[in-house]
């Protein structure tokens, strides 16, 4: 049946989420165990979907150290043949299946060059994970459908995790010592709102309302523009990317403040908003990008409060369950894109398991 295994794999992300909540106080400690002191900056190295979790988590690790968190361009590495001085760096590689020759091949050239490199993967026994300091691993098993969905909310989770501990060692916490409360539990909630995160999957997942609405929106306009800024900004970025993997249609993701730097000329009844957003300091800036496009002429699907789509003609709204810091809440914004991406692409009559042209890991260098 088309998009069994991706509907079945969206399903497994409440037990994933809970079992790495499990293991939430342990993954502190061994990531503070091996952090360099001090940490000199911070890199991020990843592609495709864990790219846009590495987004994610340069925002956070920014709020952690209150140093810039900057992506690294592994072709620079691979093909310029130029490995920066990383010495005492923190290098986060992100990989699902922790196979991209690149990913692996840069990590190992930066821990080399004495970088500590922390992997965020689903396999622990990957090659990227050989080449790390420090594996955080979903530990999810085989993911069959090549659009990655639990392998991306469990990796969501674990940057939050790897921040968590960062940001506790930058305020004077010492290797190996529970973490408590940090800086950044402002922004997720803290322990209570992990307690509730995979409650909060599963109530998305369960909840259904408006999304044939939002398909029907969504079907006859052959472009998309996914909206967020700041700790939700990856949501957009992933539904985006989502939905056009799957449903080979022109979908882009933006920060709601850069789509008012130009972007926004697009917006007209051909081209469908799907904002997302969460309680927190630029839910009203997203919500005002959201209204610029709409005098354009664009419909729109609000996911997240209705905060965002207020007042607007037509707009279909898909709600999540509260109770998350902004931190958190990006990953039921995220599941979210994923049921948009897969409804969609079955109301065209395609198969969202296997995308034309893809395949499970796609092997750059």
């Amino acid at each position: 049946m088309p998009g069994e295994h991706v509907l079945s794999e969206m399903a497994e992300q409440p037990a994933v989420l809970a079992a790495l909540t499990a293991r939430r106080a342990e993954l502190h400690r061994t990531v503070a165990a091996a952090l360099p002191q001090p940490v000199r900056g911070v890199l991020l190295l990843a592609r495709g979907s864990s790219d846009n979790v590495a987004v994610h988590a340069r925002y956070l690790l920014e709020l952690a150290t209150g140093r810039p968190a900057a992506l690294l361009a592994p072709s620079l590495v691979t093909r310029y043949r130029r490995v920066p001085d990383v010495r005492d760096h923190l290098v986060v590689a992100l990989s699902q299946s922790g196979r991209t020759p690149e990913i692996v091949d840069v990590a190992r050239d930066l821990a080399e060059r004495g970088a500590v490199v922390v992997a965020v993967t689903n396999d622990a026994e990957s090659p990227l994970a050989q080449v790390a300091a420090v594996t955080l691993a979903v530990g999810t098993g085989t993911e069959v459908a090549v659009p990655a969905t639990k392998t991306v909310t469990g990796q969501l989770a674990l940057v939050v995790v790897l921040a968590e501990a960062v940001a506790a060692l930058a305020e004077g916490g010492r290797p190996g010592q529970d973490v408590g409360d940090t800086p950044l539990d402002r922004w997720t909630g803290g322990s209570a709102a992990w307690e509730r995160l995979a409650e909060v999957a599963a109530g998305t997942l369960a909840d259904e309302r408006g999304l044939a609405d939002a398909v029907e929106l969504l079907v006859p306009r052959p472009t998309g523009i996914h909206l967020a800024r700041g700790l939700t900004y990856a949501a957009a970025l992933e539904g985006a990317l989502k939905c056009k993997e799957t449903s080979r249609r022109i979908h882009e993701g933006y920060s709601s403040a850069d789509f008012l730097h130009g972007p926004l000329t697009v917006a007209s009844d051909h081209v469908a908003v799907v904002a997302y957003g969460a309680a927190g300091p630029v839910l009203d800036d997203v919500a005002q990008t959201v209204r610029a496009a709409v005098e354009l002429g664009s419909p729109v699907i609000g996911v997240g409060p209705a905060d965002l789509y207020r007042g607007v003609p037509g707009a279909v709204g898909l709600t999540v369950p509260q109770g998350l810091g902004e931190a958190l809440a990006v990953l039921p914004l995220v599941i979210r894109g994923q049921q948009l991406a897969v409804r969609t692409t079955l109301a065209l009559g395609m198969d969202p398991d296997r995308p034309a042209g893809l395949n499970k890991v796609t092997a750059t260098h």
